[in-house]
């Protein structure tokens, strides 16, 4: 789907010299999958297992240790709680105190069930005894992994990932690209990713008519003026039992005759008075001053112009369709700026509404309907010939009636003469325009009615599609880690390398240029596009690749790779505003710095709020990771790497052959 065009963010952004960060869109939405009682340990737990299997092992780590602390322990806890504390990150980031909690994990076996949780733990175990010595034979470990039940094996290869290095993860690498390059578009992801970042749809109003703009005093005026009509045809009346028949039967063809053109005018005069009032609202001109830049009712503006250009009829001309349908569009445009401009509704949350609108204005223009209050407001011609017979007629008798008092009795005849005439123009003057307000409101009533009813039902619809396609934190995680892959191995490819020749490897991720963001309640940012550089350390220097992903599609745009040795790296920078922006900057030696953003500003949140979400994305992209290997170039260059690469255990030619799946 296409996005609607929002207001641009003039946030520059550090990843190109002079670029601009331009948020198409932004949603936040409810989620229950981080909330969790101060009370209940085990609530804290698998609030702590939602923070880990969506990418935020920081948080889980403080939350399943609360929770352990607290009593609420097994061998399926102890094992997410591992995880926690080394998920992105590696064996050497660990705390003394950290690394002595682990070393002490083995001795704690024998409390827990021999179930599928303890084996993955035992298998832990032996990873970390080969990182504390690489001289131990990983073979039997490397057995042991592979022998476990999918799902456990499944979440330490992702969350052990910086931990499983060198020639161990060259053996399991077949496993895991294979997984990857299945996974990546696995879920309907190119159907679902998209609802993710789509705003939360706000809710239609019903709106009302404008009130009838008649007073009492027009109430009034036009009971006094039929009191003189009433009081002129009376002394006529009288006068005509005096005239003779032939006056009388005159004076009854008037009340009659003066009914049905009382009836058919005052219909023909309504219907004429309705098709002018709406011809001038949906006049075919364009507004000519368009309300101030990036405000509400600019950037509805914008979305109408936006979905009128993309929903063009096939069987008219672009222009033509836009000329004609202009008046429809400021009528539209005005009423969604009236309703909801002073409630603070965010104008992303309408764009579902301005998309419903245009589409109904193409059908109504594929069905010929878009014009039907012409036909609906038009006067019958049965109506105009009765109002014009009418009027005749009455008029015909009206001169004898007339004719036959004033010789009768002059005076009274003339006085009263004049009080039908002025006392019926002031009352049909007066009774029309309080007649036709009435009308008018409950015609308007009954059309908003409709279009409120399509409105709902289209909201429902729309709300009910990206329910049924919105993808959950663990899927959004699993795709990235799923691209994260791929690229690693075009990188490998590209450069020739197997894993034996790595060191170690990090990701940075951050915002592209041009993106969508979206985010649950209480959790991380995602975008719709990411900028990755990949940094792949070996032991001559380091490889990056830096390429765009369209999250939404899974694929990547380009690729730019640069190589540096260690003692390229002069200095690393982090710099953060406020704890909401994060930007890492690398310095290199006799070359261009290089400038990396992270995260962006939380328009619209508190600080607390704005602070909080920004370190749960900054966690979640592995910056620390990220952070600790380039200060430990800058520090120490290549001895730095020495020491890591002293300290990664190796396997054997015949271990990685015994373990080589046949298709490798």
């Amino acid at each position: 789907m296409t996005a609607p065009p929002e207001a641009s963010t003039t946030t520059h952004n550090t990843a190109e010299s002079g670029a601009v960060v331009g948020i198409q869109a932004e949603a936040v939405r409810d989620s229950n999958v981080y909330m969790y009682s101060e009370n209940s340990p085990a609530e804290k737990y698998e609030a702590g297992k939602n923070y880990l299997s969506h990418g935020v092992p920081t948080k889980a780590r403080e939350l399943i240790g609360d929770a352990m602390v607290r009593g609420h322990d097994s061998g399926e806890v102890r094992f997410h709680w591992v995880l926690a504390m080394l998920s992105k990150r590696s064996y050497r980031e660990l705390t003394a105190e950290e690394i002595g909690q682990l070393q002490e994990l083995p001795k704690n076996l024998d409390h827990y069930w021999e179930d599928e949780w303890k084996q993955g733990l035992r298998a832990i175990c032996g990873l970390l005894d080969c990182l504390d010595n690489p001289d131990r034979d990983s073979g039997p470990v490397l057995r042991e992994l592979l022998s476990l039940a999918p799902e456990q094996r499944a979440q330490i290869l992702k969350h052990l990932d910086m931990v499983l290095t060198g020639a161990i993860r060259e053996r399991l690498w077949a496993d895991i690209r294979a997984a990857a390059e299945a996974d990546q578009l696995g879920n309907d992801r190119v159907d679902r990713v998209w609802a993710y970042f789509q705003p939360t749809p706000h809710a239609p109003r019903r709106t009302h008519p404008k009130p009838e703009s008649t007073t009492p005093h027009d109430w009034l005026k036009a009971l006094l003026w039929s009191m003189v009509f009433a009081g002129g045809m009376a002394t006529l009346g009288w006068l005509v039992l005096e005239s003779g028949p032939s006056a009388a039967v005159a004076y009854l063809v008037i009340l009659l005759a003066g009914h049905v053109f009382a009836r058919t005018g005052s219909e023909w005069w309504y219907r004429t008075r309705r098709l002018r009032a709406k011809e001038n609202e949906l006049a075919e001109v364009r507004r000519v001053n368009r309300a101030p830049d990036d405000g509400f009712a600019d950037r509805i503006d914008r979305m109408f112009d936006h979905y009128l250009h993309r929903y063009v009829p096939g069987d008219v001309e672009r222009q033509v369709w836009l000329h004609h349908t202009a008046g429809f569009r400021n009528a539209l445009r005005d009423e969604i700026v009236e309703m909801y401009r002073e409630s603070r509704v965010k104008p992303d949350r309408l764009a579902w509404l301005v998309r419903h609108m245009v589409g109904d204005l193409k059908k109504r223009w594929q069905n010929g309907t878009l014009w039907d209050y012409r036909e609906r407001y038009r006067t019958p011609d049965s109506v105009r010939v009765w109002c014009c017979v009418g009027a005749l007629v009455a008029g015909a008798s009206a001169a004898v009636v007339v004719d036959a008092t004033v010789r009768a009795r002059p005076f009274p005849a003339s006085l009263g003469t004049l009080a039908v005439v002025v006392g019926g123009w002031g009352a049909a003057h007066s009774w029309l325009r309080v007649v036709a307000e009435r009308r008018r409101v409950l015609d308007e009533d009954r059309e908003l009615a409709r279009r409120f009813a399509d409105q709902e039902a289209a909201y429902h619809r729309w709300t009910a599609k990206l329910d049924d396609r919105m993808p959950s934190e663990q899927e959004m995680e699993r795709w990235l880690d799923c691209d994260k892959t791929v690229l690693i191995e075009e990188a490998m490819r590209h450069y020739r390398m197997t894993w034996r020749d790595i060191i170690a490897h990090t990701f940075l991720q951050g915002p592209a240029k041009r993106y969508k963001r979206a985010k649950i309640t209480k959790g991380r940012w995602w975008y719709s596009r990411y900028d990755l550089r990949l940094f792949l350390i070996t032991v001559d220097g380091v490889r990056e690749v830096s390429t765009e992903l369209d999250f939404e599609r899974g694929t990547f745009a380009g690729q730019v790779r640069r190589n540096f040795r260690f003692d390229a790296v002069a200095s690393v920078k982090v710099q953060e505003n406020k704890g909401t922006q994060h930007d890492l900057e690398m310095e290199l030696v006799n070359g261009p710095s290089v400038q990396i953003r992270v995260t962006d500003p939380a328009d619209g949140d508190s600080d607390e709020d704005a602070e909080r979400t920004s370190e749960l994305t900054v966690q979640s992209a592995g910056f620390a990771h990220a952070l600790h290997i380039f200060e430990g170039i800058a520090a120490e260059g290549k001895q730095w790497v020495n020491r890591l690469r002293r300290s990664t255990p190796e396997l054997t030619d015949s271990d990685l052959q015994e373990h080589r799946p046949d298709d490798v």
